[in-house]
């Protein structure tokens, strides 16, 4: 029988939580650690040390791991934010760090590590094309780390260390030529940093990166990135009890649908179905569903922008699922909704860990609510184990919401159990 792998903790220190992101990835393309350090020219005792955190990673390791998993350079991406040199503390500003140059070596380990970035561009400096890269960059990691791990800790504060750093640069000179790039890769930004904040139960500043967002994306004529800004808007609106603007907002990211993608029509038909879900607008809900099929029914992966690849079977379903699992409660559609977020559980992949844990959570209250205690205490179970790993507001008050319905089931000994268990993961 092989060994169990050691239990993780990313939440200790910058070199765990890369040494985590080592092991998802390694996880993820099936292979061993002996395997891995073949493929990547690095021996396996080394990369199970790095998994650990017992070693630094540089970045020729990273580099070599990058190529070896096929991961588009995410680790490099994520050495170069996690890994902050610290400025001297007698300087003007000590919280302020600038990353790693390519050929830095390790730091020193007693150094306090802080994620912050610097305030901006050098005076009068002009933006460049590779600023412009890293604001994508920053984009797409954050955007991947709250998938993986939930909106706080460690990804709440590089989100906002980024967004500072970007917002300096749209004050900055730049040629009329780049600007338009530049305001587009700081609208991603400011959505992925918005959802970040929103994850993590900061509504108000949430919604302030949001409408920046949006008026960063229109500036630019991004239609896409104006579409992903409104999509999470919406979403923040019904999250926050607002179903009729979570609604509106929907509806105003799809103004010209006919310039975005199908997988952004599908997304944003979602978010108009969640709002009408939860108005009790049953019919309006299932219509919104029904268009978000349609469009995903179009949806050519090869066609799709890098930003809505996430957009799978797995994603789909779990969208829609959330959307009628609000009408199953009352009593409609129910084996549609068991069955959109059974395929969503079991087609989520481990970076996106909390998309799958969401649909778990849903999936375990709805069997619940339909008679069904045995058949949802395993996936019940499995949330709260999936919770204890994350950071996030949202799946917290998701297991709320599920022990609340498990309260029908007052003398089941195994739920009572499960009712402990959640309030011991959630802090009550």
């Amino acid at each position: 029988m092989a060994a169990r792998p050691n239990t993780l903790h990313p939440e200790r220190s910058p070199e765990e939580w890369l040494g985590n992101e080592i092991r998802q990835w390694r996880t993820l393309r099936g292979y061993g650690q002996d395997e891995l350090g073949e493929r990547a020219h690095l021996s396996g005792d080394l990369i199970g040390k790095m998994e650990r955190g017992e070693r630094r990673c540089l970045r020729h390791h990273t580099e070599a791991l990058d190529v070896a998993l096929d991961t588009g350079g995410a680790l490099t991406r994520s050495l170069v934010l996690v890994y902050m040199r610290v400025a001297p503390r007698g300087g003007s500003n000590p919280a302020v760090t600038t990353p790693l140059p390519p050929s830095a070596g390790p730091l020193n380990v007693s150094a306090p590590v802080i994620v912050a970035t610097p305030t901006g561009p050098e005076p009068g400096a002009t933006v460049r094309p590779g600023d412009v890269a890293h604001v994508r960059s920053a984009a797409a990691v954050l955007r991947s780390w709250d998938n993986l791990h939930g909106g706080g800790g460690l990804v709440r504060e590089t989100a906002i260390a980024q967004l500072r750093w970007a917002e300096a640069l749209t004050s900055a000179p730049c040629s009329g030529a780049l600007r338009p790039d530049l305001l587009t890769a700081v609208s991603r930004l400011a959505s992925a940093a918005g959802a970040v904040l929103l994850d993590a139960g900061e509504f108000a500043e949430a919604g302030r990166h949001l409408r920046w967002a949006t008026n960063l994306a229109e500036e630019a004529g991004d239609w896409s990135a104006r579409a992903v800004s409104y999509n999470l808007r919406s979403r923040l609106a019904t999250w926050c009890e607002h179903y009729d603007d979570g609604v509106t907002l929907a509806e105003l990211g799809l103004v010209r649908s006919d310039r975005l993608s199908p997988a952004e029509r599908a997304m944003l038909h979602n978010a108009a179905a969640r709002g009408h879900a939860r108005l009790g607008n049953h019919q309006a809900a299932l219509t919104a569903i029904g268009r978000s099929d349609e469009a995903y029914a179009q949806l050519r992966a090869a066609e799709e922008s890098r930003w809505m690849t996430y957009y799978d079977d797995a994603q789909h379903h779990g969208d829609t699922g959330h959307a009628v699992y609000d009408l199953a409660l009352a009593g409609h559609a129910v084996d549609d909704a068991l069955d959109r977020l059974r395929t969503a559980v079991d087609g989520h992949s481990q970076p996106f860990a909390r998309s799958r844990t969401f649909s778990r959570t849903k999936l375990a209250g709805l069997l619940l609510v339909t008679g069904y205690p045995e058949a949802a205490l395993p996936e019940a179970e499995r949330a709260v184990a999936e919770v204890a790993q994350l950071r996030s507001h949202r799946a917290s008050r998701d297991l709320q919401d599920l022990a609340k319905l498990a309260l029908r089931y007052g003398q089941h000994t195994r739920l009572q159990g499960l009712r402990h268990q959640i309030a011991a993961t959630v802090g009550e």
